[in-house]
């Protein structure tokens, strides 16, 4: 008889808890990857911003570049990444029209980063054969906007992504020896300027993490920081040299570099308040100190996200958050709860467990809040679930039909607009407008997708109008405050000869004169205006790409007063 022990397979061989440990915590990586899932997939959207991507996809699809308009270099996008990854995914897909590809891109990216992130905390606190509670994941999962904006066709899905493996590496590769590591993180982690420009302050403190945790010799971090650099640095010569100026062209139209505290106080306030986030937040740090107690190099690991969260939290603060109610402050919600998304299962965080599982319910199971201040702050999927009629609004189709009307006023060589009590109007285009024709667009998405690549969208609110991002008007609602007057309208793309204003034509609003649209005309010829209209319409060359280049830091300074008059005297010097 053969008295031989029989060899058990090597999992089976473990102790009894160490299997059942390692099998919840697996359990915890699918079940969070599921859930978000599921909860962005029934409150999946896209908003018109999303469609201002799309309009800009078809456009580099079509051969004219990363323009919005034909012949005119601005720079709409906030995002670089996600508009080149949505303009690859329709290229693979043969679709021009990538607004369903944004918003299930949005969602993959969305579920691949929830499960980075929590694989990457159990590996923190103990690898996989701890014993887990999901903590912070409970606590994300509880809030409804963490799951709209796993869609909207926004860069949301990306930025979560990005994230999570910046914290999977950092996790991973500390103490690691290895070269190959350390500049692998660097290059991933470096692209956070590309990903949204406020990330370029996330991406540096997980670079120096990164140091402080590998110790790498000088050659090691020369090429660390080559790698980290090498895209963010190269497209940024890129930008000077194309678009002519430092920041995207929205960052301009909503003030980026001035501080508007009591704003930015208002708009977190509108994010933690409804929610009460506040205990979650309170327990959640009860729960990080207690996983502080360990070597230096956990303890940096733990602290990265909460330091980038916190400095991020700070510019948001200054810069005055947003109008959409939740979006920039859910990035830096996600890096305060990466260190406690998963924690030990001792008796304590059993305890504060249960009673963020109580929350997180009630807080789910309550529905949308409405922001505080509805003036400034919008429920952006709310409003475009009423605007298009649609409970699902998840592709360009549902956003035209309000706006059809405006196909109906376009003709080949003409520039519509809209005058007084809402009047649809036009007027003959000039020469010299590559665009088959123009039109203003107050949703600049909606119309940008409804108008054929060669015919020109010209945005009211200056997100990419290279002349209305620069109004000098004060900043009310971030992206709303600098209207393009018909003034500057007409004086930039309506033809000279045309006349102005005729008896029984209103081709102008009320407060609207034909010597302001002179004046609006004799400004844009002189000076730094003359100059910014060059950088954003000359035929690109290597003589022009260079004077982008070198003349982007004041041409990014250069502001434009909004009343035509004044303008011609501070560029023409005109009496």
């Amino acid at each position: 008889m053969n008295t031989m022990p029989r060899v058990l397979p090597r999992a089976l061989n473990q102790p009894d808890s160490t299997f059942k440990n390692r099998r919840r915590n697996s359990w915890i990586i699918a079940g969070s990857v599921l859930l978000i899932a599921i909860l962005g997939y029934v409150t999946r959207w896209i908003c018109d911003d999303a469609l201002i991507f799309t309009r800009i996809v078809e456009q580099i699809l079509a051969g004219n570049g990363p323009v919005y308009n034909l012949g005119e270099r601005a720079e709409a996008s906030t995002s670089t990444l996600w508009q080149w990854l949505l303009a690859f995914a329709g290229f693979v897909f043969g679709q021009s029209d990538t607004s369903t590809l944004s918003w299930m891109l949005g969602l993959l990216l969305t579920a691949a980063g929830f499960g980075f992130a929590v694989s990457a905390t159990i590996r923190l606190h103990g690898g996989r054969v701890a014993a887990m509670l999901p903590c912070g994941v409970l606590v994300l999962l509880g809030v409804r906007p963490v799951w709209q904006y796993a869609t909207s066709g926004l860069e949301t899905g990306l930025n979560t992504f990005w994230m999570a493996l910046c914290w999977w590496l950092l996790v991973r590769f500390r103490g690691s020896t290895s070269a190959k590591h350390v500049v692998t993180a660097a290059f991933v982690m470096g692209l956070g300027p590309l990903v949204r420009p406020e990330q370029t302050l996330v991406a540096a403190v997980f670079l120096v993490a990164l140091w402080l945790v590998t110790k790498p010799n000088w050659r090691v971090v020369c090429a660390a920081v080559a790698a980290a650099g090498a895209l963010p640095v190269g497209y940024e010569i890129f930008r000077m040299g194309f678009y002519g100026i430092l920041v995207p062209m929205p960052a301009l139209t909503k003030n980026a570099s001035e501080s508007f505290w009591g704003r930015g106080f208002g708009y977190v306030g509108d994010f933690v308040n409804p929610y009460l986030l506040w205990l979650p937040l309170v327990l959640c740090t009860v729960l990080l100190a207690g996983v502080l107690r360990r070597q230096s190099t956990d303890r940096i690991v733990t602290l990265t996200p909460v330091v980038a969260g916190v400095l991020s939290l700070g510019y948001l603060l200054k810069i005055g958050g947003d109008y959409m109610h939740a979006r920039m402050a859910l990035p830096i919600f996600f890096l305060l709860m990466l260190p406690v998304l998963v924690l030990p299962a001792a008796k304590k965080t059993r305890v504060l467990g249960a009673v963020l599982l109580a929350w997180a319910v009630l807080c789910a199971g309550i529905g949308q809040f409405v922001p505080q201040d509805g003036k400034l702050i919008d429920d952006e999927r709310g409003y475009y679930h009423a605007w298009t009629g649609q409970s699902y609004p998840t592709e360009s189709a549902d956003f035209t039909p309000r706006m059809k009307y405006l196909n109906d006023a376009v003709s080949p060589r003409t520039l519509t607009y809209e005058g007084p009590r809402q009047q649809i109007l036009t007027t003959p285009l000039r020469a010299d407008v590559p665009s088959k024709s123009m039109i203003i667009g107050v949703y600049l998405g909606t119309v940008g997708v409804m108008s054929p690549v060669d015919v020109g969208v010209v945005d009211f609110w200056g997100l990419a109008n290279p002349i209305g991002a620069r109004f000098e008007f004060p900043t009310v609602k971030p992206g709303h405050s600098k209207p393009l007057s018909n003034a500057w309208l007409l004086a930039d793309y309506a033809d000279p000869a045309a006349p102005v204003l005729s008896p029984g034509n209103f081709a102008l609003r009320a407060d609207i004169t034909a010597d302001q649209v002179a004046a609006a005309r004799h400004a844009l010829s002189c000076g730094d205006l003359a100059e910014i209209q060059r950088s954003t319409r000359e035929p690109m060359s290597p003589g022009r790409f260079w004077a982008n280049l070198t003349g982007a830091v004041h041409r990014t300074g250069v502001t434009v007063p909004p009343d035509p008059f004044e303008a011609e005297r501070t560029f023409c010097g005109s009496p």
